[in-house]
């Protein structure tokens, strides 16, 4: 993997069959860590072995160890918070609230294969730099505030970025990855702007780069379940709903300030002579001052 930065932690217990791994992405500049990978294998008993497609790569002696060393880690190198996108109805999510992690929010990942390419509707066009401020100012309307403190703005330097604009007011923005076996959207669009989410799902496929067919998935947090319709109407289908958990590094403490006077004074400011312009009487012609 390239482009950013992936620390990868092994853990093994010595004289055991017991191990595993997690891997973190380290997001550039945003004091944000995502939990890419965690595993674990673990020695079964017969009765066990039966069983392993459901608890075999769930082993919570590991993975508490793991997301330990990987959070306190992640701390020292400056990330502020760890998050995790865990299934609602997985073994992970309980295992996760033990090792301190909260569900900020939900989230359900839409899927579709896309092959088809027509005729382009030109409802969005490329985001431009002008753009750069109001998509900031549509992000703070749309993503509540909770969210915002562990996931700041989709990258505007990565991906495909997509505007829309009515009377002059940007209304609707769409991040478009595209990689070599899927593309991820995600859509921010303004409340007044709900009339036309129909052709602005549809123009965001039609954006698409024309490629071999490929699954496109679209993440639609629960504070747009509004969405969700028209989501069905283009065509998509529920693939996943999941739990978008978070870890702070960081705590924060309130430090008393003292007395402003008291700080005032204990600074010894030195105090300047004033500076008094010369008297000059009226018609009285410059004259240059002399050494």
């Amino acid at each position: 993997m390239v482009g950013g930065d992936f620390p990868t932690y092994v853990w093994k217990l010595k004289g055991n069959d017991e191990a595993g791994f997690i891997q973190l992405y380290l997001e550039k500049e945003a004091h944000l860590g995502r939990i890419l990978f965690l595993g674990s294998t673990c020695a079964l008993d017969d009765a066990a072995a039966a069983d392993t497609e459901s608890s075999a790569d769930i082993n919570e002696k590991v993975w508490l160890p793991l997301l330990d060393h990987a959070v306190a880690n992640a701390g020292r190198r400056g990330v502020h918070s760890v998050v995790a996108e865990v299934s609602e109805t997985g073994d992970e999510l309980p295992i996760l609230r033990h090792a301190g992690f909260a569900i900020y929010t939900r989230q359900d990942i839409w899927a579709i294969s896309w092959d088809e390419r027509g005729e382009q509707t030109k409802l969005l066009r490329p985001r431009q730099p002008m753009d750069d401020w109001e998509i900031q100012l549509l992000y703070a309307n749309t993503v509540p505030r909770l969210v915002q403190l562990v996931e700041p703005v989709t990258p505007l330097d990565s991906g495909e970025c997509w505007v829309l604009r009515e009377a002059g007011e940007l209304t609707a923005f769409v991040h478009v990855h595209t990689g070599s076996i899927a593309t991820w959207i995600r859509l921010f669009i303004h409340p007044n702007a709900e009339a036309q989410v129909d052709q602005i799902i549809h123009a965001a496929l039609e954006v698409i780069p024309d490629k071999t067919p490929h699954p496109v998935y679209c993440c639609v947090r629960r504070y747009q379940s509004w969405l969700q319709g028209p989501m069905e109407r283009a065509g998509f289908l529920l693939w996943n709903s999941q739990a978008v958990m978070v870890k702070h590094t960081v705590h924060h403490q309130q430090k008393p300030m003292p007395e402003m006077s008291v700080a005032l004074d204990a600074q010894g400011i030195p105090v300047s002579a004033p500076m008094v312009p010369r008297f000059q009487a009226p018609g009285q012609k410059h004259q240059k001052c002399r050494q």
